[in-house]
């Protein structure tokens, strides 16, 4: 299903705010490289395509990323989260947390999705689903694929959300490409913390 491409304006672009846990893409750091963002939505619908060049091998990137228990340390922002089922392999049922602001406007975003992980020798590949009855979003999924790129790791990551609650009118297009690039840079910048280490205890599901 496509959206036409629409600015974002000033009525509904708070509703980015709710991007952050599907981002999950919080250290500053200037090796992280986001080569490029879109934001587009149609009503309430939001999407979003980015790539982003991390300094990382992609396998130990994707494995990290992949495992739940490692998501705090990757980003704090992220204040919990509970494997609530786990059917099958390359399947879990995944409940978070996460805290967001921007400028006078905090929450803190519940959210239940069905993740499904496909891990390959040169990276993997993730899909989520949100379970609209037990999040804070009418609707959402989420796409993050790992590629290799020489000694570092191609990440693009695609997700369309329509949160469940409302927004302050007040934060512009202007804030809301550069929280979500300063978000994705942090991220980002846990993803090669963590992936640069020796394997984390907690494989993922």
């Amino acid at each position: 299903m496509s959206f036409p491409a629409k600015p974002v304006d000033a009525t509904r672009a708070g509703a980015w705010l709710c991007l952050a846990p599907a981002l999950l893409v919080c250290t500053n750091s200037a090796a992280a490289e986001i080569q490029s963002l879109r934001v587009t939505h149609d009503g309430a619908r939001y999407h979003v395509e980015m790539e982003v060049k991390l300094q990382a091998p992609s396998a130990a990137s994707y494995s990290v990323f992949a495992t739940p228990g490692e998501l705090p340390k990757i980003n704090p922002a992220v204040r919990q989260v509970r494997v609530i089922e786990h059917p099958g392999d390359g399947q879990a049922r995944i409940y978070t947390e996460v805290r967001v602001c921007a400028l006078f406007y905090c929450k803190l975003l519940h959210q239940v999705q069905d993740m499904r992980y496909a891990p390959r020798p040169d990276g993997g590949d993730l899909h989520a689903e949100v379970l609209p009855a037990q999040s804070d979003f009418t609707y959402g999924r989420a796409d993050w694929r790992f590629r290799p790129d020489g000694a570092a790791t191609h990440l693009h990551f695609s997700a369309e959300l329509e949160p469940a609650f409302w927004v302050p009118p007040v934060i512009g297009p202007w804030l809301v490409e550069r929280s979500l690039r300063e978000e994705a840079q942090r991220t980002s910048a846990g993803i090669e913390q963590l992936a640069g280490q020796p394997a984390a205890s907690g494989a993922a599901p």
